[in-house]
């Protein structure tokens, strides 16, 4: 029952019976105290998260591989990869699902290299690699812009450990691809595909073709893009700024008429961060904080100091 309320994301309902089962002297095993791990980021607090922890540790389960890998998924959800390393290291017995939960736990952390450590090591110890390993690696890879070992590790995928990437191995190999400025490069991964690719592909490709000298693939792209995802606004936003950069002004009047006639709207992105129990949003068009102005000032200064440091070129590629 607490597995099913944590699979259909009522973790509060898991919670609350897990400790009805407490006060009542039913002693849980280690695949209870896995399932309500696995919901504890999503919408309690982390210091109830540490008195769990040592609930771990008082029942006995601390070396449990299990509840220690479900542990590392913890902390590294809410952002503590200190302790979750800490964690993996102390563990005595390490098999896949614990790999890759650091592997997964690190890269989403920003821990690169520590992240291809980690996949050296496993690969080092003899276990067996899946999809699950890739994915992680190649994200890691992806973010770094370690294009040589990123490229080398996708290559013996299929050669070396018999796995056929599948759309979230392509999709990253693409992005490191693009964002290397190797659009050639990428659009032949694209070519070589089992299978028709996907949307978050063709942006890739898009976005990293509309800074190329030839406009045809962006317009190319572009056209399938609005083919295959006729409400969004990607594909006509980016060839109206390529026609813009090259001063085509009748083609970039005709995108927004298309656009206008199709019912196309503008999608902002938006991202929230919660500060003591209170969200705030913040969307790209416009800004909705109270003190955006301290916010935006304090931004504009760091951005400064990196220009300084010679740092703002690293970031905006």
């Amino acid at each position: 029952m607490i597995s099913t309320y944590a699979r259909h994301g009522s973790g509060e309902k898991a919670v609350l019976l897990f400790v009805w089962t407490l006060r009542n002297n039913l002693r849980p095993t280690e695949f209870t105290l896995s399932c309500v791990l696995s919901c504890m980021s999503t919408f309690r607090p982390v210091e109830q998260g540490f008195q769990f922890h040592s609930l771990v540790i008082k029942l006995g389960f601390e070396s449990d591989a299990i509840v220690a890998s479900s542990l590392v998924d913890f902390y590294t959800k809410v952002g503590l990869i200190d302790h979750a390393m800490k964690i993996f290291a102390s563990m005595g017995v390490k098999d896949l699902i614990s790999y890759n939960t650091m592997i997964m736990g690190l890269v989403h952390n920003g821990k690169l290299f520590e992240t291809m450590n980690t996949f050296h090591e496993l690969v080092s110890e003899g276990l067996p690699v899946d999809d699950v390993t890739f994915a992680g690696v190649l994200l890691a890879c992806t973010f770094g812009s370690f294009v040589d070992e990123g490229m080398s590790i996708f290559r013996s995928m299929e050669k070396e450990y018999g796995i056929k990437p599948a759309e979230e191995h392509y999709t990253c190999i693409v992005d490191l691809l693009t964002h290397a400025g190797k659009l050639k490069a990428a659009i032949d991964i694209v070519e070589s595909m089992p299978y028709e690719p996907s949307s978050v592909i063709w942006e890739s490709i898009l976005l990293a073709s509309a800074l190329q000298p030839d406009i045809k693939i962006t317009e190319g792209v572009a056209e399938l893009m609005m083919t295959s995802e006729p409400q969004s606004s990607l594909p006509y936003l980016v060839l109206a700024r390529a026609y813009e950069m090259r001063g085509r002004w009748e083609s970039l009047i005709r995108v927004r008429k298309e656009m206008k006639l199709k019912g196309v709207k503008n999608v902002f992105g938006c991202s929230w961060i919660e500060i003591h129990k209170n969200v705030y949003t913040f969307k790209a068009d416009h800004l909705q904080h109270h003190r955006s102005k301290d916010i935006y000032m304090i931004l504009r200064l760091l951005f400064w100091e990196m220009e300084a440091d010679n740092h703002i070129h690293n970031l905006t590629t």
